[in-house]
C-alpha cells in the first residue's frame, strides 16, 4: 500500500503544473511509550526535537522528510533495561484533508541507545511506521498528534525484542 501512495504521489508530483511551495521546519514532541514487547516491559515520556522539510506535491499530496534526536526518554524495563538518546529520519507522505489539516504516514529508521543492566551500552536499529495529524494553528504554526509504532532488534542480553507503541503531541514551527 505504501509503494503505492509513493508511486501515486510521484506521478501527480510530476504530471502536475503547479506545486505548493516547500517550506522548512523545526519542532518538539512529547508523549506516552509504552512497550508492547511480551518479555520486555517499559513505560516513559520521549522528549523529541525534529527538524525536517515539507512540500505539497499538488492534487492535494504532501511529502516530507524529517530527522529528530530524542533527548532520553527515561523509559525502565523490569529487567533493568533503559532506553537513553535516539535518533534517526522518517519519511513523511500525506494527504490534505483541508486547507489547514493534513493527514500523514510515518515511515522511518531509528537508533537507539539501551543499557542493560550490568552491561555496556547497546545501540539498536528499530523500523517505525506510525499515523498523524497536523493542523495549521497561525501561519508558522502547527499542532500534530501521531501514533507510532517501533520495532528494534534485540538488545545483547536481554530476552526479547523493544517494541514500542508512542503517542505524541508536537508543536512545529515552519520557518518562512
Amino acid at each position: 500500500m505504501f509503494k503505492k501512495l509513493l508511486v501515486s504521489s510521484a506521478i501527480l508530483a510530476i504530471a502536475s503544473s503547479t506545486a505548493f511551495a516547500g517550506a522548512p521546519y523545526i519542532g518538539a514532541r512529547t508523549g506516552v511509550i509504552v512497550n508492547t514487547a511480551t518479555n520486555v516491559n517499559f513505560r516513559g515520556l520521549p522528549g523529541t526535537l525534529f527538524g525536517g522539510y515539507g512540500a505539497g506535491l499538488g492534487q492535494g499530496f504532501y511529502l516530507g522528510g524529517e530527522v529528530f534526536v530524542t533527548l532520553g526518554s527515561a523509559t525502565i524495563t523490569d529487567n533493568g533495561l533503559k532506553s537513553g538518546y535516539a535518533y534517526g529520519f522518517g519519511i513523511l507522505p500525506g494527504i490534505l484533508i483541508s486547507d489547514h489539516t493534513m493527514g500523514y504516514l510515518r515511515v522511518g529508521l531509528v537508533q537507539t541507545q539501551f543499557s542493560p543492566t550490568n552491561q555496556g551500552n547497546s545501540t539498536v536499529t528499530g523500523g517505525q511506521l506510525g499515523l498523524g495529524l497536523q493542523t495549521s494553528l497561525t501561519q508558522n504554526w502547527d499542532l500534530r498528534g501521531e501514533y507510532t509504532y517501533t520495532a528494534s532488534k534485540s538488545v545483547k542480553g536481554v530476552s526479547g525484542n523493544p517494541r514500542t507503541d508512542e503517542t505524541t503531541i508536537a508543536m512545529v514551527y515552519k520557518v518562512d
